[in-house]
């Protein structure tokens, strides 16, 4: 990638790889967050919104990034575009947040309209303009592409397909049929971090023993492979086992912590299980089964019960958790039949403020989305409880973004455990300084 020179100071922001370092001031500098804008977010393949977000000819979402608003609409002609959400006349934001426009998309401040495709429609008192061409009055259009029902959008006109820039994810992501999937429950949060100090906390499990320790009783961090690919990143982390670094890591101890109601997409798997029973007031598996065969047992009848195409998946994806990083901005963890993925925007006033966007989406059988009343996404207060992990995340990591204001902090210091925040600043680096 080739870039103009960085702004005079900021070349001292980049990572070391030497010392595998990262100064703290790219966490906070209000620099290097504009440098941020111009040359990543701007750069960038993004997720913008769902295409059930867009039902109706008309339907329309804002993606708000950084200081740029972009308003997604779907066409009179069902097709999905993007444009800046702006009127070319004074400079009025079109619209905000989402909803439909009817037969045109009409600017509320002097009325000027553009159809549902974003060309001139209308344009009041006319005849008090110079001549003008409509064609140069047409909004402007961002590209925009689709993938498994996840609508993308990117500012630079020239940037490659979405396809060549999610490369390999689209393949690896294929059996899993994202597409397929119904959005059951999203909500967005606002927190008191820089945006890159939360992607940094959702790429490695190193984090897990002080900030999750429930999970210790049924993932095993220490056996959790890594793998980098570009600018992605993948994690692999073994479910339904404890992990060794508890005392008692035994099968009882994941049975333990499963059996409670509150413990999750392999808790509601696990007490499906034919096998489980309750003996001496402990849950216990019978027939000799381990906690991991109960859960692959139970994914795959539940599946061909269901008619879901699991046929693509390996054992271990369908019983362990699968993360994967799609630069710059977004986190799934990815199950049979289940997924969770979260996007962290910057503000577009603060560097050390974000948003925090957080959607589940279920594999639902017809009968099950019939007579469905579509959630309605939520956006929470800062400190609001959204789910026991994510929760504790959030009250660690704004913790973090105040450390990097201390004296007696210079860098911060990388592992061979989390070598997907490492590749995540080297390839930002390579946006930012080329």
């Amino acid at each position: 990638m080739t870039v103009t020179e960085a702004p005079k100071g900021l070349d001292l922001l980049r990572i070391d790889p030497a010392g595998r370092r990262i100064p703290k001031e790219r966490y906070l500098s209000p620099e290097l967050w504009r440098l941020e804008q111009e040359r990543v977010w701007k750069k960038v393949w993004q997720w913008a919104c769902l295409e059930e977000d867009l039902p109706d000819a008309g339907s329309y979402v804002e993606h708000q990034i950084g200081d740029q608003s972009i308003l997604v609409m779907r066409g009179d002609d069902g097709q999905i575009r993007a444009f800046h959400n702006v009127c070319l006349h004074r400079g009025n934001q079109l619209r905000s947040g989402s909803g439909t426009v009817k037969n045109d998309l009409t600017c509320h401040y002097h009325r000027w309209a553009w159809n549902l495709r974003g060309e001139l429609k209308n344009v009041p008192d006319r005849d008090g303009f110079p001549d003008f061409d409509d064609a140069y009055f047409s909004l402007n259009s961002v590209r925009c592409e689709v993938w498994e029902g996840f609508v993308f959008i990117n500012l630079d006109r020239h940037a490659e397909p979405l396809l060549d820039y999610l490369a390999p994810l689209t393949e690896r992501l294929a059996p899993y049929h994202f597409g397929r999937h119904t959005r059951t429950r999203s909500v967005t949060m606002p927190l008191a971090a820089n945006w890159k100090t939360i992607v940094d906390g959702f790429l490695d499990v190193y984090h897990l023993q002080g900030v999750h320790p429930q999970l210790l009783k049924f993932l095993d961090d220490v056996n959790t492979t890594f793998e980098v690919f570009g600018r992605h990143s993948a994690m692999f982390m073994p479910m339904g086992v404890a992990s060794p670094r508890l005392a008692d890591h035994s099968e009882q101890v994941v049975l333990n912590e499963l059996a409670q109601p509150r413990s999750g997409f392999h808790g509601k798997l696990l007490r499906q299980s034919a096998h489980l029973e309750e003996v001496d007031g402990k849950p216990t598996l019978r027939d000799g089964v381990s906690v991991r065969q109960a859960l692959l047992e139970v994914g795959r009848v539940e599946g061909a019960e269901k008619g879901f195409d699991y046929s693509g998946l390996s054992d271990e994806q369908m019983v362990d958790d699968h993360h994967y990083f799609f630069f710059p901005n977004l986190v799934c963890n990815v199950y049979a039949g289940h997924f969770i993925a979260a996007r962290i925007r910057p503000d577009g006033t603060d560097p050390e403020r974000c948003f925090f966007d957080m959607y589940i989406f279920n594999w639902l059988t017809d009968d099950e989305k019939a007579g469905r009343v579509i959630p309605r996404h939520a956006i929470a207060a800062e400190d609001s409880e959204v789910g026991r992990v994510p929760d504790q995340d959030f009250t660690a990591l704004p913790k973090v973004q105040k450390g990097m204001h201390s004296d007696g902090l210079e860098n911060i210091f990388i592992s061979n455990q989390e070598v997907r925040v490492w590749n995540f600043h080297e390839v930002l680096d390579d946006y930012l300084f080329g």
